[in-house]
């Protein structure tokens, strides 16, 4: 069942289902099935680093040691930066209702690069208010985190044609633009010589090089 969050803006607020939509619904999908030579299908399967022992799918795991090689859980983890120093983590977003701010810049939204995609559901529906906003071009804008963590991604709310809601979760572009602090100037002969009239330039010019 699809995870709802709370959506507050001013004094209303809005509960909706976050419904995903990913590129197999959008353009579809194509699977390729392998068999053997019985025809029947092959499982996936993983080689162990001795060369002969197989571990079939589920057999493998993700875990966390410490430098004495002991045992660590997901629970005694902290996170912390460059220089050693511990970060501030942040709840889910599904914990507590989502503030909502305005946007009416769209330059900022076209800063960020859209990664997830979901349509909202809101049995409800949303105020009409915030439908005219989003109508309008006015986007929202707040910050979001799936499970908690260490970090916010920014998120946005806007409307299609069809006055479907999305949210669009995206990461800020990191571009960084870099030009000359002043434009060359060739020194010495012309690249281009003059040339009388009726005389054609046979000649190479390697200043055009």
């Amino acid at each position: 069942m699809p995870r709802s969050l709370t959506f507050t803006l001013n004094t209303q607020s809005v509960e909706a289902q976050l419904i995903k939509i990913d590129r197999k619904q959008l353009y579809g999908s194509v699977s390729v099935e392998t068999r053997d030579s019985d025809d029947a299908r092959c499982q996936v399967a993983t080689l162990a680093e001795d060369g002969k022992t197989l571990i079939p799918r589920g057999g493998t795991a993700l875990g966390y040691v410490n430098p004495d090689g002991e045992w660590v859980t997901r629970d005694q983890l902290q996170p912390v930066d460059l220089q050693g120093n511990a970060l501030e983590e942040v709840e889910s977003s599904f914990d507590n209702p989502v503030e909502l701010s305005v946007v009416n810049n769209i330059e900022h939204f076209l800063d960020h690069n859209v990664r997830l995609s979901y349509r909202l559901n809101a049995e409800s529906g949303f105020p009409e208010d915030w439908i005219k906003q989003l109508r309008a071009g006015t986007l929202f804008e707040f910050g979001f985190s799936y499970r908690g963590g260490i970090g916010l991604d920014p998120a946005f709310i806007l409307c299609d044609d069809d006055d479907n809601i999305w949210l669009l979760i995206t990461e800020a572009n990191d571009v960084q633009f870099v030009s000359l602090e002043q434009a060359a100037v060739c020194a010495g002969e012309a690249l281009v010589d003059e040339v009388e009239d009726g005389e054609e330039e046979s000649s190479l010019d390697f200043g055009m090089l």
